[in-house]
């Protein structure tokens, strides 16, 4: 039985906003996470997570996966980089070797001592690569690596359409189709059991292939274009447009026209309102009307602002991230490139600044302080609508939050 390790590495912090509740092998692209794509590739496999320290505990509340335990076996160990999208398995049993990409830990097959060297400390603060090249060979990686929340969007697309074909293969109905849907290109649509798709749907998998979950509702009058993916108990309300690169993840309810964007799961966007080329965390709430841009009118580059530094994305069409717990009032409309932090409160009639860091409440008063009892009370009652109740480990991790990010906070001018 193989041994698999999938670790965060230090350069994880660049995924912000996405990242402060949540490990880099969490985040959703394409059918699955990052290690739901692993785990599915190694069945029977111990899994190993290294993650930061003050996410272990939520983490090892989600998963029945050993957390942060060193590797004291003499057996082979599997280290697979959380940010790296593996489409493919790279294999468990054979020579040592570490797999580089720009500098960058993508995998290491280790053995013995070399494996007990690994850590999840080592791993986000030291240099591994350095630490094992010239006892360990070194190969060149071609797999994708995430760095930031705009390489997700950009790989998600194309990403459905390889997890469908590694892993689903083909279409099938085993769910309820009401008279009056439509489907095309029907061997490129999977419907789980328990979905409902009401009458007047089109299903149109021409330029992609459609996942649909268990227990999924389509209501009426809605278009789906593929390559689309919609997670378990999730509901997409009448009349929307959920077109390529949609991605939603379980227990959503979404509205409106979406395109080529990621909601992580328990998010609500349920009126109309344009969202593209996007990734939106969990418990995420969005007023009727809320919208995005995802392109400049002057077609150029977009530049999204991380940790306080201006980076070109080289990305035409690019529109947010925003963390979770966030909320947006009635017709917000977001500027292209904008990255909305965590716990953060929208409420005002003019465009919000691209970037809020995070537990701003934002409203035509100016920029305010969210108050962390303020904030954790409307979470709980989020997540009571949603008869799911907030662990202590949850609480005492959405108060670190508050404390991980003070320094955003003051350094925006009130």
């Amino acid at each position: 039985m193989p041994y698999i390790c999938v670790f965060e590495d230090r350069h994880s912090s660049q995924l912000t906003p996405l990242l402060y509740t949540r490990a880099a092998f969490e985040l959703r692209c394409g059918l699955f996470t990052f290690l739901e794509r692993i785990v599915s590739h190694y069945p029977g496999a111990t899994i190993i997570l290294f993650c930061r320290n003050y996410l272990s505990d939520v983490l090892q509340e989600g998963y029945s996966y050993r957390v942060n335990d060193v590797h004291t076996t003499d057996n082979t160990c599997l280290f697979l980089n959380g940010r790296a999208i593996f489409s493919l398995p790279i294999p468990a049993e054979g020579r040592e070797e570490i797999g580089v990409q720009d500098n960058t830990l993508v995998y290491a097959r280790l053995k013995g001592e070399n494996a007990k060297k690994m850590s999840s400390e080592m791993l986000l603060t030291g240099d591994p690569i350095e630490m094992l090249k010239g006892t360990v060979p070194v190969v060149n990686s071609r797999v994708p690596l995430i760095n930031y929340f705009w390489d997700i969007i950009k790989h998600n697309k194309s990403q459905i359409e390889k997890d469908f074909r590694v892993f689903i293969k083909e279409g099938a109905n085993l769910g309820n189709l009401y008279e009056g849907v439509h489907l095309i290109n029907e061997d490129q649509i999977f419907i789980d059991k328990g979905s409902r798709i009401k009458p007047g749907c089109v299903l149109d998998a021409e330029d992609g292939p459609i996942y649909i979950g268990q227990h999924v509702t389509i209501a009426s009058n809605t278009t789906i274009e593929g390559p689309v993916f919609i997670g378990n108990h999730s509901v997409v309300q009448s009349n929307s447009r959920i077109r390529g690169g949609a991605n939603i993840g379980k227990v959503c309810k979404i509205g409106g026209e979406v395109v080529n964007t990621i909601f992580h799961s328990y998010t609500n966007k349920q009126h109309d309102g344009f969202l593209g080329d996007s990734y939106v965390g969990s418990w995420v709430n969005m007023g009727a009307d809320t919208v995005n841009s995802n392109l400049l009118n002057t077609y150029g580059d977009v530049k999204v602002e991380i940790d306080g530094n201006i980076i070109n994305t080289n990305h035409m069409f690019l529109g947010m991230a925003m963390g979770d717990y966030s909320k947006t009032a009635i017709s917000t409309t977001i500027m292209t490139g904008s990255s909305i932090g965590f716990s953060c409160n929208i409420i005002t009639f003019t465009y919000p600044p691209k970037y809020l860091p995070s537990f701003t409440w934002y409203s035509y008063h100016g920029v305010k302080v969210y108050i962390v009892e303020n904030a954790l009370r409307a979470a709980k009652i989020a997540m009571k609508r949603r008869d799911k109740k907030m662990t202590s480990a949850e609480e005492r991790l959405f108060r670190r939050v508050f404390q991980l990010t003070q320094k955003e906070r003051n350094s925006v001018p009130k």
